[in-house]
């Protein structure tokens, strides 16, 4: 009943709802159900030091009117904070944005016409309030062309934001970001490449990598000296880590379009020292979350989908190697349930992590408690999953 009750009121399925009390108390569930809601209070972004330092790009994005702070404990993170909730007018034209869409503009960036879905009575020039498909009432802006035109073209700047529940810099928007000298990420995603801790001449495979925050930061900590295979499913995808690549200075990747779960029929991928393995998730850590809508079925296929990643990723180890598991996520099943599952059936060992800033993982057998969790009402981060494993001879 009171799973139900919680559903209905967060826009939750109940299968999400249950499995955060599977993990949580109900005070707790209740307390991360609306961290999901907001972004957050503080913006991280990497410092790319292959090309800058953190107090040169402070002060351009000084120069710029952006107020950034220094993370007290790495050189290469700073953060913005955000702004809001702020109060949103209604208009009597509207826009109607999908959900990814939706959540950004929620955020204050604007609406292109890919991201609408429906428009009402809008004509170019008009304030328009911009809804997600359940009807929360995100932003509003000008209409920088008919809504017919919105809805047909389906590119193109569509409203341009003036006012939103938070507002963030737009950070790509910047001179700081298209020179490569920063490059948005989340501050455990952050942690998670510090913690594995790469170093120069190793050889990296990151199984899932677009957009490819994690290949970049990586290859930078190994100052570009070694060899990393970045691979995802679909060209589009791969093109994105190419072109962060180009971006950043980063000049030791190699993408491939391949499926990674059956990269053990190919030889160049194998003897790594270390992979990366981020896999396709249930993202229920992700903010700002308007809704969640995952069914059932599909929380249980991603457990079984992740597990044939892990399965290829120790054959692709050398013994001694290290294997970095991340999610997005905050179920058991995906997080220590598969951990553990790993070190039942294959020779590996968790590892104490050097960088612990997060709660300890769920569990007290087999070392599950070095695993780490960071928790949205408890860290101020995105729901976020780490574990650290060695390849044992």
């Amino acid at each position: 009943m009171i799973n139900r009750l919680l559903a209905e009121y967060y826009s939750f399925e109940n299968e999400a709802i249950r499995r955060l009390r599977n993990v949580y108390t109900l005070f707790r569930t209740l307390r991360i159900l609306n961290s999901l809601r907001s972004p957050g209070k503080r913006y991280c972004i990497r410092v790319n030091t292959l090309k800058t330092s953190r107090e040169d790009v402070i002060r351009l994005l000084k120069e710029e009117g952006i107020e950034a702070s220094r993370y007290r404990f790495h050189n290469d993170v700073i953060y913005i904070k955000v702004k809001g909730p702020f109060q949103v007018k209604k208009h009597s034209k509207i826009v109607i944005a999908d959900k990814a869409a939706a959540e950004s503009v929620y955020m204050g960036a604007n609406l292109y016409g890919p991201g609408v879905l429906k428009t009402i009575n809008v004509k170019e020039g008009d304030l328009v309030s911009i809804y997600s498909p359940l009807g929360h009432l995100v932003a509003e802006g000008v209409a920088r062309m008919d809504g017919p035109e919105m809805t047909a073209k389906k590119r193109g700047l569509a409203v341009e934001t003036t006012n939103s529940v938070y507002k963030v810099p737009h950070i790509r928007e910047l001179d700081v970001y298209k020179r490569g000298l920063i490059y948005d990420q989340s501050l455990p995603s952050i942690l998670s490449i510090h913690i594995l801790n790469p170093e120069k001449g190793w050889k990296i495979v990151d199984m899932c990598a677009s957009p490819g925050g994690k290949t970049t930061l990586a290859a930078q900590l190994m100052e570009n000296d070694g060899i990393i295979y970045a691979i995802d499913r679909t060209d589009r995808k791969t093109r994105r880590i190419r072109e962060n690549c180009k971006r950043l200075g980063i000049n030791i990747v190699q993408t491939f379009n391949e499926d990674s779960r059956f990269l053990y029929n190919k030889s160049i991928f194998y003897d790594a020292d270390a992979i990366i393995l981020d896999p396709p998730c249930s993202a229920l850590g992700v903010r700002p979350k308007l809704y969640y809508n995952r069914s059932e079925d599909e929380f249980k296929s991603f457990e079984k989908y992740q597990r044939q990643f892990i399965e290829t990723a120790v054959k692709l180890l050398k013994p001694g190697g290290l294997l970095l598991y991340t999610t997005c996520t905050l179920t058991l099943e995906e997080n220590e349930q598969n951990i553990l599952w790993a070190i039942k059936n294959f020779k590996l060992k968790i590892i104490k992590q050097k960088l612990f800033m997060g709660s300890p993982g769920i569990g007290v057998i087999n070392d599950l408690t070095l695993t780490q969790r960071y928790e949205p009402d408890k860290h101020d981060t995105p729901g976020f999953f780490i574990a650290l494993l060695r390849k044992l001879p």
